[in-house]
């Protein structure tokens, strides 16, 4: 079973959460001025595995679409 332990945002860091999986991978989600940053990063790595960014535009289509 997949474990996820969230780490709540400190009050001056509210715009990010962070997540770890599995006590092996580190995900961070930031939401900035241009969309959403979602990063993930390998036990204790400094460099991200992957990122994935999705424009304040597209989440603001999103948003209008939604009943």
């Amino acid at each position: 079973m997949t474990k996820f332990e969230y780490t709540p945002p400190e009050d001056d860091n509210e715009d990010r959460v962070y997540v770890r999986v599995d006590d092996i991978f580190d995900i961070s989600i930031l939401r900035v001025e241009e969309g959403l940053v979602i990063d993930v990063y390998g036990n204790d790595e400094l460099d991200s595995l992957g990122t994935l960014a999705i424009s304040e535009d597209l989440l603001a289509r999103s948003r209008e679409e939604q009943p």
